[in-house]
């Protein structure tokens, strides 16, 4: 049975408008990764990518779905299907790589927010000190906050790193018919397969696809019939992805493979807002660099709202404890939760004095890439095992094609991404 209490912050959740679940993990998806992955391929190939960016997008909108569907379908989150379904040994498994996993997206985190606010500031607050003070500020906030209090925080963040990206691509938008080209023409530059696996694999999110089955049962949209409204709801989340990573590879586009200029991702995020201050002056600089801090911020604390409830659902099915135990503890004010909480701000503060700070966010990367094919996998699996109720289906042909192709590209891209991780170590 559900508490007034909790009854009350899903009521509020509802006044929130157009905020919905899915809005809410593209958000929490979109951290600096993304935006240096999009930064890096733009300025190397140009527009010649774009169409990776709908790729990506499309492939984690058919694995949302299906979680989504599977979870309408069974009332079970993915974690509760991997419990009942599959070897106690997958789940034990899970669980270590998820706190592994999770202590390596809150450094990333702390990461980007340390250089989104020094690249704001123009170095005045300093990397570290920045990226403590963001850590700091989201663990009070999500710690007293309630549901309908995390929604209102996220809604602004997520207006404001949204425009100010959009604004900064129309404002280097150039040469229509090549930007037409890239979006609808999908080519491989000569020697840019690992760029295209890494576009592909790195717009929006990996692990936290798994939040929005919590984010739904927060959203009380439990019903078979919500399916329709579900599915409205992540492709306006997507939707949202392919603009905000197609603006990235533009202006990236526009500041350095136009201008024949070649950087690493050590200067991507400083000098994009160079560049972009160069090209159409400071206000550009200015609105990019409050974008690109809003995105992580709202990452930051999508990520460390939605997280802890994955880690209590894990401990809870460990654990075996009833169903109306498990439900608590997944609760934001429960002490599994608020363990898990603790666990992600205190793990995160080494890496605000990392001294290769971007290295955090590569390996950030790498661990989440080895989650897609395992999701596609079990879908794959699992989509098998129970019978789905009217008006839902499980998976159609043409979808199993398509999380096969997911399982084998994204096997691919985790395979790319640990051996350039071993180069560079």
């Amino acid at each position: 049975m559900r508490s007034a209490g909790e009854s009350e912050q899903r009521a509020g959740s509802r006044k929130i408008g157009w905020l919905g679940p899915g809005l809410i993990m593209a958000a929490s998806g979109i951290g600096a990764s993304d935006v240096m992955t999009a930064t890096i391929g733009g300025a190397t190939y140009g527009g010649q990518l774009l169409w990776a960016v709908i790729l990506g997008s499309f492939f984690k909108f058919v694995l949302s779905e299906g979680m989504a569907r599977w979870q309408l379908a069974t009332g079970l989150t993915m974690l509760e299907g991997w419990a009942r379904h599959l070897p106690r040994w997958v789940l034990v498994g899970f669980a270590g790589y998820i706190v592994l996993w999770a202590v390596s997206v809150s450094g990333a985190l702390i990461t980007g927010c340390g250089l989104g606010i020094e690249n704001l500031t123009g170095g005045a607050v300093p990397r570290s000190w920045g990226g403590l003070v963001h850590g700091a500020l989201a663990f009070v906030f999500i710690y007293l906050a309630r549901t309908r209090g995390f929604e209102r925080a996220m809604k602004p963040l997520i207006v404001v790193m949204f425009l100010s990206i959009v604004i900064c691509a129309g404002f280097a938008f150039r040469e229509p018919a090549a930007v037409l080209k890239g979006l609808l023409l999908p080519t491989v530059p000569s020697g840019g397969g690992a760029y295209v696996l890494s576009v592909i694999g790195g717009i929006g999110g990996s692990l936290t696809l798994l939040s929005y089955n919590y984010l739904l049962r927060a959203d009380r949209k439990v019903s078979p019939g919500e399916l329709p409204g579900v599915r409205r709801d992540l492709l306006l989340a997507y939707v949202f992805t392919v603009v905000f990573g197609v603006s990235v590879m533009l202006i990236a586009s526009r500041t350095f493979h136009a201008m024949e200029v070649t950087i690493s991702g050590d200067d991507a995020v400083s000098g994009m807002a160079r560049h972009l201050g160069e090209l159409i002056g400071p206000l550009g600089s200015w609105i990019y660099s409050i974008g690109f801090w809003a995105a992580v911020t709202a990452s930051l604390v999508g990520v460390w709202q939605s997280v802890p409830s994955m880690l209590a659902d894990c401990y809870a099915l460990l654990r075996r404890l009833p169903d109306d135990q498990r439900d608590a503890a997944m609760q934001m004010k429960s002490p599994v939760y608020r363990a898990g909480l603790i666990f992600m701000a205190v793990t995160s503060v080494p890496f605000a004095f990392a001294a290769r700070p971007l290295a955090v966010i590569v390996v950030f990367t790498v661990l989440g890439s080895l989650f897609i094919p395992f999701l596609a996998g079990t879908l794959l699996y699992l989509n098998k095992r129970v019978l789905f109720p009217a008006p839902l289906r499980c998976n159609r042909p043409l979808t199993n094609v398509v999380l096969v192709v997911v399982l084998m590209g994204f096997g691919a891209v985790g395979v790319v991404e640990i051996l350039e991780l071993c180069q560079n170590l």
